[in-house]
């Protein structure tokens, strides 16, 4: 009886080295930066934080000065085009390219893309990767199939968007929410 005791107690212990390691691992390959402007920009636009940190992190990985080569700019990847419009339509003000006011102008955007897309969030997020005028184009429902989508890109954004907010949801929630 003793050595089924002694097997059960290392398995336990090997598991629960494990889960720890992934966990590390897990917070390694998913890091999270600019907690408290996340926050803040979340709070004061009425979007789930994890959501945020899903698209910074598809977006850029947390690369404050990342820059696409069709010039989407920061942690969210603004386009100048589209920091004019946030600019126009939110009165936030200052250099889009700043991580602060990254942030703050693309939680602005998707709140008002989850505004204009209330019934499917994935319709919101293929929105902020092809353009309004694209998914208008594509003629989404609320509740279409992600293959319905057109273009590969744009499937595979909204798929990594959703999984890393999951990611964001289950190790950074309640620091995200402020709890």
């Amino acid at each position: 009886m003793s050595g089924l005791f002694f097997a059960v107690l290392l398995v336990l212990i090997i598991l629960a080295s494990w889960s720890r390691l992934y966990g590390a691992f897990e917070r390694a390959t998913h890091p999270l930066e600019y907690a408290p402007q996340i926050r803040a920009a979340s709070q004061k636009f009425g979007v789930d934080p994890t959501l945020v940190a899903g698209v910074i992190y598809t977006e850029s990985r947390f690369g404050h000065d990342s820059e696409s080569s069709k010039g989407a700019y920061g942690l969210m990847q603004l386009m100048p085009s589209t920091a004019r419009f946030v600019a126009g339509h939110s009165g936030i003000r200052g250099d889009y390219r700043d991580p602060g006011v990254n942030i703050e102008m693309g939680t602005w955007y998707l709140s008002y893309l989850e505004r204009r897309y209330p019934q499917d969030e994935r319709l919101a997020l293929a929105a902020y990767n092809s353009g309004e005028g694209k998914v208008a184009q594509w003629g989404l429902r609320p509740g279409f199939r992600l293959r319905q989508i057109p273009y590969a890109e744009t499937r595979d954004y909204v798929r990594n968007v959703l999984a890393a907010q999951k990611t964001y949801r289950r190790l950074y929630g309640p620091e995200l929410r402020g709890g």
